[in-house]
């Protein structure tokens, strides 16, 4: 099963950063270092990236 990093579940999705930062609960900036792998997801932001994109967790690409 191939995990799904953030920027490809959002471009899937058809939304932009703006509109998936503001479901994921975050700052742009925050959205933008959390796609590139400068900062680490928090547990809840993990939670709503699987409630927004219907997901499996495990198929949640997180990059350190």
């Amino acid at each position: 099963m191939d995990k799904l990093s953030l920027e490809a579940l959002r471009v899937n999705a058809g939304i932009s950063r703006e509109e998936a930062d503001k479901l994921i609960g975050v700052s742009l900036d925050r959205y933008n270092r959390l796609a590139s792998g400068e900062s680490k997801l928090l547990a809840v932001e993990f939670i709503k990236i699987h409630e927004i994109y219907n997901i499996a967790y495990e198929r949640i690409e997180i990059k350190s």
